[in-house]
């Protein structure tokens, strides 16, 4: 009875053991299992299950009490020879590795993909299978709000958790993974908006150049756009040949915004357009440094060895190369030169501006780091916002009448004139709601955007997670959520951002929540800082082309490709586009 009711308490005891209890035993017997039978066979090895576990290594023979108190359960190896037992150690270690990983960096309460709870396998496998979004987003589906997707990097998918890990206190530091992508001038990499883990120098380098990137900057850049829409206009009805010939306009779509960046930083087209071509392979530089990131940036310490590594820009072209970083260097050597015509104030002028009047506020290499982050982001995030409204259009004939219905209104009215004015078209609800919701349901990046949490850890949707670990949310899988966005969450429904049904306050706190959760530009304190760039070139083009032409998908059965990469490009949108005529 005693021995029984003993044996009771002994197992109550152990169910109420904490879960590291048994993961740190589990860990140890795998480690004294390496050393007896492996590295130290020959040595006398002490095994302790206490509190203090303990291990000595002395030369003599191990006790036949270790070996009988361990033989039921560990297989005895010494039948194995000495030239056999190396060909053991990198299975036996590789154990050891998935066990601590998986058992005893505290992250084992978080479900996830196997390979994704010891390694980063699984985030690799997406981003090489450019797959990122749509397995990121059926993760959570199986698995919850908090998704461990690498060995230390949890997935959030969970709305209350915005604001802390995007908040401003206390700020969750960048990760290894942003700098990848930091570009060599003179030999030295260069941090920018984007890529910095230091709040402290992005906060100077945005106080620095905020001003360039202000509603009254965009005042004064909005006219100078106007000549890049008109010409867009001209060059779609020549290559589709009047309406009688489909071509793809994802392509002309970037062209577009390179002109227009070229025009709001330089105040001058970069020959897209007029060319039809790929000007300077900027576009396959971009698309290239970009698969780089996605994948290498998984694993950031693979980087040290590839693109990273310190000796290749002596052996490679690495600076030389980069030809979108070459073209600004030529647009700001150009401006500094005393023979230039004075321009008009585009950012370019307005950083330089800055920079006379107190050179240490911004340098002349953070002057290259910004102008050239303007035109690799700018010109792809803009272009897929656009590719995904007029394939959402297409994809959405209601949708498309509706607001083709009320442009032509607002032009009769004089609500809308030619050219369209920023102001005027924000104006416009359905129009709003259109931009709005394809920006929703086709995000520009579709990857984590990754933090660190900081010293003292915090607790997401329940769950403690120590510091140090990699944490955030996708915006793909954000826009996905059906308590924010409603159980069409993956549908393209632009009246959701309207209040059709009279709601009221209801309504105008389910608004309040989907902007709230809105990462199509980011969030926090690292937003993106030309978002009203990005916002005033598609207010303004996406009006004066459904005024000026019908368009549709040239086979309405074919589904575009999108490349689940940092950036989600899409493919594949061959088009066709009839002028309208107007009474």
């Amino acid at each position: 009875m005693a021995t029984a009711e003993m044996g009771r308490i002994g197992v109550c005891s152990r169910m109420h053991e904490s879960p590291q209890f048994f993961e740190v035993k589990i860990f140890k017997l795998t480690v004294f299992y390496l050393l007896q039978h492996l590295s130290f066979t020959p040595h006398h090895i002490s095994y302790s299950e206490g509190a203090n576990t303990a291990y000595r290594m002395e030369n003599s023979t191990p006790p036949s009490s270790l070996h009988n108190s361990y033989s039921h359960r560990l297989p005895h190896l010494t039948y194995l020879t000495p030239l056999l037992r190396p060909y053991i150690y990198i299975p036996l270690l590789l154990t050891a590795y998935i066990l601590y990983h998986r058992y005893l960096t505290g992250l084992s309460h978080i479900p996830g993909p196997f390979s994704g709870t010891f390694s980063n396998f699984w985030k690799i496998s997406a981003a090489w299978h450019e797959e990122m979004p749509k397995r990121n987003i059926a993760a959570h589906r199986k698995y919850g709000p908090l998704v461990r997707v690498g060995a230390n990097m949890i997935s959030v998918d969970d709305p209350a958790a915005m604001s802390t890990i995007y908040g401003f206190k206390p700020i969750y530091s960048k990760t290894a993974f942003y700098p990848i992508v930091e570009a060599l001038y003179k030999g030295k990499l260069l941090a920018n908006l984007f890529t910095t883990r230091s709040e402290q120098y992005h906060a100077r380098l945005k106080r620095a150049s905020v001003t360039a990137y202000s509603m009254t900057a965009l005042a004064d850049l909005e006219p100078h756009v106007q000549p890049v829409i008109d010409l867009f206009l001209k060059r779609i009805d020549e290559v589709g040949a009047g309406g009688t010939k489909a071509f793809d306009i994802g392509s002309w779509l970037q062209f577009f915004t390179f002109d227009a960046l070229g025009e709001i930083n330089f105040s001058e087209q970069l020959g897209f357009l007029e060319t039809g071509t790929d000007v300077g392979k900027s576009i396959g530089t971009i698309d290239g440094l970009l698969a780089y990131l996605s994948v290498v940036g998984q694993a950031p310490w693979m980087h040290r060895f590839l693109l990273g590594n310190p000796v290749l820009p002596h052996v490679l072209p690495l600076e030389s190369s980069n030809e979108v970083q070459n073209f600004a260097i030529k647009m700001i050597n150009k401006r500094k030169s005393p023979s230039t015509t004075k321009p008009h104030r585009d950012i370019l002028a307005r950083l330089l501006e800055v920079s006379e009047k107190d050179p240490s506020k911004l340098t002349f290499e953070e002057i290259i780091a910004l102008t050239t982050t303007n035109l690799i982001a700018g010109s792809d995030s803009t272009a897929i916002g656009l590719r995904a409204i007029l394939y959402f259009l297409c994809r959405t004939p209601r949708a498309h009448s509706r607001l083709q219905a009320e442009v032509d209104g607002a032009f009769d009215s004089g609500a809308l004139t030619s050219p369209v004015k920023y102001a005027d078209g924000t104006k416009l609800p359905y129009l709003n709601a259109v931009v709005t919701e394809a920006l929703r349901a086709h995000a520009a990046t579709g990857f984590v955007l990754e933090r660190e949490v900081p010293e003292g850890g915090v607790t997401i949707s329940g769950q403690y997670i120590p510091a140090g670990t990699i944490v955030g949310v996708n915006s793909w899988v954000m826009h996905a959520n059906k308590s924010v966005y409603g159980e069409d969450a993956e549908s393209f429904r632009p009246e959701r951002w309207l209040d059709e049904e009279n709601e009221g306050e209801a309504w105008e706190e389910r608004v309040r929540e989907m902007k709230r959760c809105n990462m199509a530009f980011g969030a926090g304190p690292r937003v993106c800082i030309g978002r009203n760039i990005s916002m005033m070139e598609i207010i303004k083009f996406i009006p004066a082309l459904v005024r000026m032409y019908d368009f549709r998908l040239a086979d309405p059965e074919k589904e575009w490709k999108v490349l689940g990469h940092w950036f989600t490009k899409q493919s594949g949108m061959d088009m066709i586009f009839v002028e309208r005529v107007h009474a």
